[in-house]
């Protein structure tokens, strides 16, 4: 996300609490249904969905949305469960 965004900063608020970022609603609004799939996926219905189609996100978007943070979570799973840690390049990627 730093060289897509070319901002560091914004990238490392949205890592730590994307809650200080700076972003447009329907952003945080994204954000806030990703954290709560993640958390507490079993509390997630139609109207979340419905939600995010009320701020221009598209059925493609929101299928993307939801793909990409399971996959997070299953990839995270793996290296909880195995203990893998990323490698050095990873850590100084973008930096």
């Amino acid at each position: 996300m730093r060289e897509l965004t070319g901002d560091p900063i914004l990238v490392d608020l949205l890592m730590i609490n994307y809650r200080h970022a700076k972003l447009p609603e329907r952003e945080r609004r994204l954000l806030d249904f990703v954290v709560k799939l993640t958390h507490t996926s079993y509390a997630c219905s139609e109207d979340d969905v419905d939600a995010l189609r009320r701020d221009g996100w598209s059925d493609e978007d929101i299928m993307d949305i939801v793909e990409v943070t399971a996959m997070f979570a299953f990839q995270n799973r793996l290296a909880n469960a195995f203990g893998w840690t990323p490698n050095t390049e990873a850590h100084s990627h973008a930096r």
